[in-house]
């Protein structure tokens, strides 16, 4: 798996033969046979002296293959938060710098006029503006690596590099990749802050009898059945958002549980209708038209609306939240994948490995439209509370 540089070895053979040139008129030899001198003379000195064998590793090892560690670290963020495949893609051309996504926007459409009579038609002047905003970096911290040059880059290897690292670095590209489609900062002309209200749902089902399902496992909620699926179905048809085969949801796992309980055969029904395919894609049942996921979180909602950040200490009056979007309101951008290389680093007595991911993502309208929450019901007195 490792390869040599072939820009450093092109630029080797060219200074080569241009030293050549210039030793011609005081060597008396041809240049040709000059410049092949030289460059054996740097093969030689590669070969048989630790300084050259260790410059000559670099040139081999310091390709690092970046595009294979890229595709790896970029595969495996797909792998495991699947869900993210299901947003509108941002081709390469509006990465700017790895980091700023410049996208072209619409003004929006004119009339539709029936059996137009009036001639000529007014002429409308479209107000296209541009969207800007900055992908987030996320960083790895340092690890070393003993004996790297002895290691081939098997997809093994590149998952022992990264080990714990990648996973963490994985959530948290994921969880802020919710949300971004949730929440933004304010970019130019895009200036959507957060999902309003309108946006969301609360839970309809019964308050479940001696079990707390709030985040912090302390209060009850009402619990959230196929009912509140078809009331998220029949939101999405009242905006005019709603397409068919194009339609997700994020569900948390206490949320699943309710709405597809394994004792049910109605959820093996559901279950069924799930081809292979859609379930390598991430997809677990198919209900209402929706195409349902689910993950280990998906965000947290406070009792005045407001989302808490990961990580961020949960309170009794908390509520689970699912996520309900329209495949084409929602985008998630990978920018720049960078992987960091000290060999044998002396202070470290190894080989030092960092990476750096640039990664973020938006709802594309303003007023969110496409994407909504369905949160926990509270009773009318929440028991706990």
């Amino acid at each position: 798996m490792k390869t040599l540089n072939i820009t450093n070895i092109l630029y080797n053979l060219i200074i080569a033969f241009f030293i050549g040139m210039l030793l011609v008129p005081f060597a008396g030899l041809d240049s040709y046979y000059i410049s092949i001198g030289i460059l054996l003379m740097g093969v030689a000195y590669s070969l048989f002296t630790p300084h050259g064998r260790e410059s000559l590793r670099g040139l081999a090892f310091m390709g690092l293959q970046r595009e294979i560690w890229q595709d790896h670290i970029q595969g495996e963020i797909f792998k495991n938060n699947k869900f993210l495949k299901h947003s509108k893609k941002v081709s390469a051309e509006s990465i700017l710098g790895g980091r700023v996504v410049h996208i072209e926007q619409s003004g929006g459409s004119g009339n539709v006029v029936k059996n137009r009579r009036n001639l000529p038609a007014k002429t409308r002047r479209r107000q296209d503006n541009d969207v800007i905003y900055l992908l987030n970096d996320y960083t790895t911290d340092p690890v070393v690596i003993p004996f790297t040059d002895e290691k081939e880059l098997s997809p093994e290897y590149r998952n022992s590099v990264l080990g714990e690292d990648k996973d963490k670095l994985i959530q948290s590209t994921a969880e802020d990749g919710i949300l971004a489609w949730l929440s933004s900062d304010n970019y130019s002309s895009y200036g959507a802050t957060m999902i309003p209200s309108s946006n969301i749902l609360s839970s309809s089902g019964e308050v479940p009898e001696g079990l707390d399902n709030n985040p912090t496992k302390t209060s009850k909620r009402k619990k959230t059945t196929i009912d509140d699926a078809q009331r998220m179905r029949s939101y999405f048809l009242e905006i005019d958002r709603w397409f068919e085969n194009k339609m997700y949801a994020l569900l948390t796992p206490q949320q699943e549980m309710e709405m597809f309980p394994a004792n049910s055969v109605i959820t093996a029904t559901y279950m069924q209708t799930v081809t292979e395919e859609e379930r390598r894609k991430g997809v677990m049942y198919k209900a209402q038209g929706w195409n349902f996921m689910t993950r280990s979180s998906v965000v947290n909602m406070s009792e005045g609306g407001e989302l808490k950040v990961p990580g961020e200490v949960l309170a009794n009056s908390d509520d689970f939240t699912s996520l309900f979007w329209y495949e084409e309101a929602v985008e998630h951008c990978v920018g720049s994948i960078e992987p960091f290389f000290t060999g044998r680093d002396a202070s470290n007595y190894g080989d030092v490995f960092s990476f750096m991911i640039y990664s973020g993502g938006r709802a594309c309208r303003k007023d969110y439209k496409g994407v909504a929450l369905l949160k926990q019901g509270k009773p009318a007195i929440a028991t706990g509370n």
